[in-house]
């Protein structure tokens, strides 16, 4: 059952991330074609407002002719001396200003005054004005339109003295701005061989292959071509800024979902330990307290025989029986109730000045037949000082037996156990060692946990609820001391009490 739910949570985790994956990928995608629609036409108005641009100095050129010197296959002077236009030019902010006066012979009279910037220019006013002032010398106005035409299709200057990086720059930048893009930029115009005529400060050649490419004169079929190259390096960065908001609530969706799943499998995974560990002692509580009530039925029994009341001896020792397996449950049942107290915190210990070497005497005297009927030998080594330090004496005896009743449990075949008092770090040690079966790393990490039992086979092999150890490491945990364990696997083991002093 619990494998299941945790195969069904792990392939709905791997599908939502999937999804999300799928979802984000496709997200950027379409940001990065809109960006490069928006890239595409905005380069597009800029090779237009260029050209317009280059085409206004042209005309001003050919109408200023006469204050310089500039080779013109058709001159247009005569045009404008029989239109009777006195075109005059200023300088102007960001730009240039065209002034045409013109006088009152049939077709009205007044001033005409056009202003051009880099990159705001509406070439279609100059057009309509003069449409509108010379209706009536139409023929003379489409001559001059189309002399200015053939001549600036026809003329040969190269690019750099038309066009400067300060301009370009300007235009690409409103252009840009125009369509809502805020990116920074690098460019370079360069022919059909790749050599660089114009370009920005910052411009990369090795990085030509990620250049948006345009032709400067699309409409030329003969002419070399001049290319536009705009680089933009922080494109992928600036796609990826329009869907952070849709990446962080996808990271912080699938975060959230992983800790629940870690959660609940970590919950589900306990639970099966618990359980586990719930059905493994009820089975030896069954265990250790059937043994004793049938031992106790049986003497009982004994007693009722005639035989038995009438001897005297054997009816001390049935007697002598009960009293010592009522005795082995009353301590199963102490064990269980003091570890309950723990639970709820509710255990109550009564700090005394006691003096410790006679509590650990008392432990080993206790506990020093039971070894001996076992074949076995027990040797004390205490400290030499008299040391009073604040404790419960009943729980710090009750923790004691509990380390010597488990070094006997998980002795060979005759126990040999050494308990050794001393005084090191302003703390009072209390060491147990045996000599028996020890333990591996990972029992030794395990084995103050409550309910755990080293796996030795058959459960009922070793006596006990797997609650000694964790009782002694609670109770030593609420005087402020601590328990160690060092063990070597097939060479025996080594519990060390240490108290503080202060």
């Amino acid at each position: 059952m619990v494998n299941g739910i945790v195969l069904l949570m792990s392939v709905a985790l791997i599908l939502i991330i999937v999804m999300q994956t799928i979802h984000l990928t496709n997200s950027y995608n379409r940001t990065e074609e809109m960006l490069d629609r928006g890239i595409s036409e905005a380069i597009s108005r800029t090779l237009v407002t260029l050209q317009k641009h280059d085409a206004v100095f042209f005309v001003y050129d050919k109408l200023n002719q006469s204050n310089r010197s500039i080779d013109s296959i058709f001159p247009i002077d005569p045009y404008m001396s029989h239109l009777g236009l006195n075109p005059a030019f200023s300088q102007i902010s960001g730009g240039m200003e065209i002034k045409i006066s013109y006088p009152g012979q049939g077709i009205g009279t007044g001033n005409f005054t056009y202003s051009f910037y880099s990159g705001v220019n509406d070439f279609s006013t100059v057009e309509e004005f003069m449409q509108n002032q010379f209706a009536e010398q139409q023929m003379e106005f489409d001559q001059i339109v189309m002399q200015l035409e053939t001549e600036f299709m026809q003329r040969d200057i190269p690019i750099e003295q038309r066009f400067n990086t300060a301009t370009v720059n300007n235009i690409l930048e409103k252009s840009l701005s125009s369509m809502g893009l805020n990116l920074d930029f690098e460019f370079a115009i360069t022919d059909d061989n790749n050599h660089i005529k114009i370009k920005s400060k910052n411009f990369n050649p090795d990085r030509s292959s990620h250049c948006y490419k345009f032709n400067m004169m699309p409409g030329s079929l003969f002419s070399n071509p001049d290319i536009l190259l705009v680089d933009f390096p922080n494109k992928k960065e600036y796609a990826l800024q329009s869907i952070y908001a849709q990446l962080a609530t996808s990271i912080v969706l699938v975060l959230i979902f992983i800790l629940v799943f870690g959660a609940s499998l970590f919950a589900l995974i306990r639970q099966k330990k618990l359980t586990e560990i719930k059905n493994d002692f009820i089975n030896n509580m069954t265990h250790e307290f059937k043994t004793p009530i049938a031992t106790i039925k049986l003497a009982a029994s004994s007693i009722k025989n005639e035989k038995t009341r009438s001897n005297e001896l054997a009816m001390t020792k049935m007697l002598d029986i009960i009293s010592q397996e009522t005795n082995k449950m009353n301590h199963h049942i102490e064990q269980v109730l003091q570890m309950a107290m723990l639970d709820i915190q509710n255990l109550e210990i009564n700090k005394t000045k006691e003096n410790i070497n006679d509590i650990v005497t008392d432990a080993v005297n206790n506990i020093e037949l039971v070894i001996e009927e076992n074949g076995g030998l027990i040797e004390l080594k205490i400290c030499a000082e008299n040391i009073k330090i604040p404790v419960d004496r009943d729980l710090m005896t009750n923790v004691l037996s509990n380390l010597l009743d488990n070094a006997i449990k998980y002795s060979k075949e005759f126990p040999e156990i050494t308990v050794t008092s001393f005084v090191k770090d302003d703390k009072y040690n209390i060491s147990i060692e045996d000599k028996g079966i020890g333990m591996s790393k990972d029992v030794q990490s395990k084995v103050f946990d409550r309910f755990y039992r080293a796996p030795m086979g058959n459960v009922h092999n070793i006596k006990g609820f797997g609650l000694g150890l964790n009782y002694a490491f609670e109770i030593i945990s609420a005087h402020k001391g601590n328990i160690t364990v060092k063990s070597v696997q097939g060479k025996g083991s080594t519990f060390t009490v240490s108290l503080p002093l202060k």
